[in-house]
C-alpha cells in the first residue's frame, strides 16, 4: 500500500534524515522540519543514507527499517508489560497493540511508532512519579520523567500540554500538606514531604528543559519563541486546513516569523473572540464523532479497545465501592489520568478540522489507556471480580481468554486481507 514517498510527510522525514546527513558531514545547517516535523527521528534515518541512494531507494531502506525498528519497540514494550502485568493480561495488551496498530503502520517511513513508544514511558515514568513514597523513588522517577518527556517531544511536538497536566497534579500533591495543616506550623516529617515533592518538580523541569534545550534555544533565535511549533502555535486556531494552507503557512511560517500582518495572526484569543460556544462546541463534537468513524472504518484497534472499555465500565458499574475506595488511595493518580484522558481528547478533536483525520494522534493515547484498564484487571480489588451472564459465571480471566481467542483469529482470518487493503500512513 505504501509505494509513494510523497505520502503522509514521509518525504518530509526523508528529507530532514538527507539535510541532518549532509549538516553532519559539512554542509549547511538546516531549520530541521520547518517547526512542524521534529528531529528525533529524521536524526536516526540520516544514519542509514548514503548519497549514491536515490530517493525512492533511500525511501524503500527507510520502510524496511522501520519495520525492524517496529519489532524491537514491541519486544520492549513485552518486556515491560510482562513485568509489569500477570502473563494472560500481558500478553493481551501486547497483541491489542501489535496487531491492532503497529503492524499496519510498521512499513512507513514516519516517526508515530517510536512517538507511540517514547509517550507511553513517558505515561509510565510520570504515573510512576505522581505515587512514589519515597524521596529517592520520588526524586529518580521525576528526572525519568523530565527525560523521556523530551525525548517525546522531540519525536513529536504534542507534550507540552502533558507537562502542563504533570506540574499541576505534582504542584497539588506538593502543597496539600501545606492547605491541610494549621498555622502552628508543619510536622518535620510533613515539612520534608513537601520540600521532596518540590524538589521533584524543579527536577523533572530541569531535566525536560536540558534535554531540550539545544532545539528550543535554536526556535528561539530563528523564531523568537522557545516552544515555536507551527502546528499548536498558529495551525490548530484555523477553522480547516484550507484556511490554514492560506495563512501563516504562505507567509513563511516554517523559516522564521511569518509575515502575516499581526490582526491576522491566529492565536487562542482571536479564535474566542470570533467564534461562539456552540461553534465551538459543534467542532469538538464533529471531531468526537471523526474519532469513532475513523477508529472503526481503518486499522484494526476498535473491536479490542471497546472490549476494555466494556470491562472498565463492568468494573466500575458493579464494583463502585472498590472504585471509590481506590480512587481515595491514590486521588492524585486518578487526576493525573483523568486531566490526561479528557484534555487530549478534546484537543484530538479540536484539532481534526486541520489533520484532516485524528488517527495518528488518537492512536498515540491507546497504549495509556489499555495499560490502565490492564492493570485494573490485576489489580487485588477487581481480578476476583465474577460477573452472572445466562446462568453462568464470568471473571476478568474468562474476558482475557475471550480476548486471546479474538486476537488470533483476527490474525488468521481478518488482517491478512485488511493489511493489502488500508493505506495506514494517516
Amino acid at each position: 500500500m505504501n509505494t509513494q514517498r510523497v505520502r503522509a510527510d514521509q518525504s518530509g522525514y526523508l528529507w530532514d534524515a538527507v539535510a541532518i546527513y549532509e549538516a553532519r558531514h559539512g554542509g549547511p545547517d538546516t531549520l530541521i522540519g520547518e517547526r512542524n516535523r521534529m528531529p528525533v527521528y529524521p536524526w536516526l534515518l540520516s544514519w542509514l543514507y548514503d548519497p549514491a541512494m536515490s530517493p525512492d531507494e533511500f525511501f524503500e531502506v527507510a520502510k524496511r527499517w522501520n519495520v525492524w525498528a517496529s519489532m524491537v519497540l514491541l519486544a520492549l514494550l513485552a518486556a515491560i508489560a510482562f513485568r509489569l502485568l500477570p502473563p494472560l493480561i500481558a500478553s493481551n495488551f501486547v497483541l491489542v497493540i501489535a496487531f491492532g496498530y503497529y503492524i499496519f503502520k510498521a512499513g512507513y517511513a514516519q516517526v508515530e511508532l517510536l512517538f507511540y513508544f517514547l509517550s507511553f514511558l513517558t505515561f509510565l515514568a510520570c504515573w510512576r512519579l505522581i505515587r512514589a513514597e519515597t524521596p529517592a523513588a520520588t526524586l529518580t522517577y521525576g528526572a525519568l520523567a523530565g527525560v523521556l518527556t523530551a525525548l517525546s517531544h522531540l519525536s513529536k511536538g504534542a507534550m507540552v500540554p502533558f507537562v502542563g497536566i504533570v506540574l499541576v497534579v505534582l504542584g497539588l500533591r506538593a502543597v496539600a500538606p501545606l492547605l491541610s495543616r494549621t498555622a502552628a506550623g508543619l510536622p518535620s516529617g510533613r515539612a520534608r514531604e513537601v520540600m521532596v515533592r518540590s524538589g521533584a518538580i524543579a527536577v523533572f523541569l530541569v531535566c525536560f528543559l536540558a534535554v531540550l534545550w539545544p532545539y528550543i534555544s535554536n526556535s528561539k533565535k530563528h523564531f523568537g519563541h522557545y516552544f515555536y511549533n507551527v502546528n499548536s502555535t498558529f495551525y490548530v486556531w484555523y477553522d480547516d486546513w484550507p484556511a490554514a494552507s492560506m495563512g501563516t503557512y504562505q507567509d513563511g511560517d516554517g523559516k522564521g516569523w511569518p509575515t502575516t500582518p499581526p490582526e491576522k495572526i491566529p492565536s487562542m484569543r482571536k479564535y474566542l473572540r470570533e467564534h461562539t460556544v456552540g461553534q465551538i462546541a459543534d467542532r469538538l463534537l464533529n471531531g468526537f464523532k471523526e474519532m469513532v468513524t475513523v477508529s472503526y472504518t481503518r486499522l484494526w484497534y476498535f473491536k479490542f479497545t471497546a472490549m476494555y472499555v466494556a470491562l472498565a465500565l463492568a468494573f466500575v458499574g458493579t464494583g463502585w465501592g472498590q472504585f471509590v475506595a481506590l480512587v481515595r488511595r491514590q486521588p492524585y493518580v486518578f487526576l493525573f489520568m483523568a486531566l490526561y484522558g479528557l484534555g487530549y481528547s478534546a484537543a484530538v478533536a479540536f484539532y481534526q478540522p486541520i489533520s484532516g483525520t485524528s488517527l495518528r494522534m488518537l492512536v498515540a493515547h491507546l497504549m495509556p489507556f489499555l495499560f490502565v484498564v490492564s492493570a485494573l484487571s490485576a489489580h487485588p480489588s477487581f481480578r476476583d471480580r465474577h460477573w452472572r451472564i445466562a446462568g453462568a459465571t464470568v471473571t476478568p480471566i474468562h474476558f482475557h481468554l475471550l480476548m486471546l481467542v479474538t486476537i488470533l483469529f483476527d490474525i488468521a482470518f481478518v488482517l491478512p486481507w485488511r493489511l493489502t487493503a488500508d493505506f495506514a500512513g494517516y
